[in-house]
């Protein structure tokens, strides 16, 4: 079996309870969290505006979700996602995180977050600097490559020839939590190697906005 192909066939929603935290309050943040809470995890959220300012957000997600102050974020959680621009990362305290596994859901763009010649010429991928900003910590790359706006309608159960893949790359334990969340929320999981390899999942990687099945990804990065 192509060692890519992770998970197809099993769906594992409901098996592990986990406590997520957010960091962002834009639009990924809270479509995942809303995904998660579907799939029977509590969501945490918080920004650098404080948890006064994601009361509504908080609100239309219901009981399992729940804003604090970013000083707060990493306490008692299992998973961070990290969904705020790049150029904020290096804003958030280093050591907030540490001990701590970490899904980075950022993207780097020039244009936005400065030039970087290392991120441009993919001498490092952005995901390792990310790791090495929080030194600590676990960090693994996923829900990155497409718009989030309409996950919920995306969503589909485990072994649907259809179902949509999202990619992950990382390291260690923190891609196999990444990698079971992903097929929980409702889709395919597909194994984009080590986070040193994670500039192929990049803003300016070949399948950057591509939304598509297990084979069309396949064949488009064959």
């Amino acid at each position: 079996m192509d060692p890519s192909i992770i998970g197809i066939g099993t769906d594992s929603i409901g098996e592990t309870h986990m406590k997520i935290a957010f960091i962002g309050s834009g639009h990924v943040g809270p479509a995942l969290a809303k995904l998660a809470i579907k799939a029977g995890h509590e969501v945490t959220l918080a920004n650098r505006h404080g948890a006064d300012s994601l009361k509504d957000i908080v609100a239309g997600l219901g009981p399992k979700a729940k804003a604090v102050n970013l000083a707060d974020i990493a306490e008692g959680q299992d998973l961070i996602v990290l969904a705020v621009p790049y150029n904020q990362i290096k804003n958030i305290d280093s050591d907030l995180l540490r001990d701590k596994k970490v899904i980075d859901a950022s993207n780097y763009f020039p244009q936005r977050d400065g030039q970087n010649t290392d991120l441009i010429t993919h001498k490092i991928a952005s995901s390792q600097l990310v790791a090495n900003h929080f030194h600590g910590s676990e960090v693994a790359k996923a829900f990155n490559t497409f718009s989030v706006a309409n996950l919920d309608s995306l969503a589909k159960a485990a072994g649907a020839p259809d179902r949509i893949v999202m990619t992950v790359a990382g390291d260690g334990e923190v891609k196999k939590i990444a990698t079971d969340l992903i097929s929980e929320i409702g889709f395919q999981p597909y194994d984009a190697g080590s986070l040193a390899e994670s500039f192929k999942i990049q803003a300016d990687g070949p399948i950057f906005g591509f939304q598509g099945t297990l084979d069309e990804i396949t064949k488009k990065l064959a």
